[in-house]
């Protein structure tokens, strides 16, 4: 039983901190660590990757404060360390998020690059991963998979309640997570939101 606890949430207040965990090979190795410890090894293999392909992101991530050592065991004389995510989850001070200043753009170009590109790794990998198990002779099972994007004029007052409504969805998945986590069997599934007023330029006046 492990006796570290990660806090419910850690706030991340600078730009330097962000551009840490704002990668996506990062970012996914945090997602791993954010449900159970793990060593370089096992997150990488989780990742279809060489542990080699891990060591240096591992590195700054916990120096960073992101993550830490939890567990340390010896196997074949060699020192194998678990790692973990020092919370459950990471949000960002609202104060970086300043699109008016230079400061701000940098935050918000830094946010949505690792949103999406982990977004697209993540679907790849899992697409790549499937097929291996197939190969592997893992039995198929039709699995529901949802991309798409949609762009159309509502009501300001509309857009306040579809906004609570996928606040209401994200946090019962949350939660969810959290307590399916411990029953078997129990599929990960990843949850990317974006939901934002498009605007565009105004019209030429002649």
């Amino acid at each position: 039983m492990e006796q570290f606890q990660p806090k419910d949430k850690l706030i991340i207040e600078d730009l330097d901190a962000l551009k840490v965990i704002a990668d996506p090979l990062r970012t996914q190795i945090i997602e791993i660590l954010t449900h159970q410890s793990a060593t370089v090894k096992q997150a990488a293999d989780k990742l279809g990757l060489a542990p080699s392909k891990l060591y240096y992101h591992v590195n700054m991530l916990e120096n960073a404060g992101f993550i830490v050592v939890v567990e340390t065991r010896m196997v074949a004389n060699m020192q194998e360390k678990y790692y973990r995510t020092v919370a459950h989850a990471f949000e960002l001070d609202e104060s970086l998020l300043t699109f008016h200043t230079a400061a701000g753009q940098d935050t918000v170009h830094t946010m949505l690059n690792n949103i999406l590109d982990t977004t697209r790794d993540d679907i790849q990998r899992s697409l790549q991963a499937r097929l291996f198990a197939l190969d592997q002779g893992s039995s198929e099972q039709e699995r529901r998979f949802m991309l798409t994007r949609q762009s159309g004029y509502i009501a300001e007052d509309r857009a306040d309640e579809f906004m609570e409504r996928l606040q209401a969805l994200l946090q019962e998945f949350v939660q969810d997570t959290a307590a399916e986590k411990m029953a078997a069997p129990a599929q990960n599934y990843a949850f990317t939101i974006a939901f934002y007023p498009s605007m565009y330029y105004p019209d030429d006046k002649e």
